[in-house]
Formats: C-alpha cells, sequence, structure tokens
C-alpha cells in the first residue's frame, strides 16, 4: 500500500517530531552529567565516575541508534515522494553536537575527578 502526499508528510513530520525530542532529551542528560559530576565534589570516587560516564555512554550509544533508525526511516518515507532530501548540513550538525558534546562531557567528567581530587587534598593539607 502506497501511501498518500498527506500521509507522507505526516509521517515525516512525526519522525522528525521524534528525533527532535530525543535529542532535546539527550541535551538534558548531557547537562544532568556535567552537573553531577561538578557538584558531586570530593565524593566523586573513581569508581563513580566510571560507572557516570558508562552510563552515559551507553545513553548516547542509544540515542544515536534511535536517531540513525529515525533517519532512515525518513528516508524510506521519502523515497518514490516528491521531497527534498534532508539537508546535509542538519545531519552534519546534530552528528557533531552529539559526538562532540559526548567527548566533552566525558572529558569533563574525569577532570572532575581529578581536579577535585587534587583540590580535596590541597584543602585537607590547609585545614590540618
Amino acid at each position: 500500500m502506497e501511501l498518500s502526499y498527506f500521509e507522507t508528510l505526516q509521517m515525516v513530520n512525526a519522525s522528525v517530531e521524534r528525533i527532535d525530542s530525543l535529542f532535546q532529551f539527550w541535551l538534558s542528560a548531557t547537562f544532568a552529567a556535567i552537573v553531577a559530576s561538578h557538584l558531586a565534589g570530593e565524593k566523586l570516587t573513581k569508581t563513580y565516575a566510571g560507572m557516570l560516564t558508562s552510563i552515559y555512554l551507553l545513553f548516547t550509544f542509544s540515542v544515536v541508534v534511535r536517531i540513525n533508525i529515525w533517519g532512515a526511516s525518513i528516508e524510506g518515507y521519502l523515497q518514490g515522494a516528491l521531497f527534498a532530501p534532508p539537508s546535509i548540513l542538519m545531519t552534519v550538525s546534530v552528528s557533531a553536537t552529539l559526538y562532540l558534546g559526548t567527548l566533552a562531557t566525558v572529558f569533563f567528567i574525569w577532570h572532575s575527578y581529578t581536579t577535585n581530587k587534587t583540590a580535596g587534598s590541597v584543602i585537607s593539607s590547609d585545614d590540618g
């Protein structure tokens, strides 16, 4: 069964909304990981930093897989329809944000761990 032009447009719109919603959720989780690692202070042990990094990377992997699946469904809807393909700029910008944001977040988690350990030892040596 072939979709009508209107049905195809609705399916593309629904898929784009899913991608946007998931991307916004990923951004929220990214900032949550950054804030959690920053506010954890001296309580951020190597184990906790490793667990936070692992959970965040698994979540990011899940997001990337879902975005790729929905992107493929959009391409499937557009085949044979009279729509222009998604802009390469949009694809590159989302991909760059995901990959660079992930790298920066993982770096920040471990930077917070090492910085807090250094700052903690200096503070405790001044107090004692």
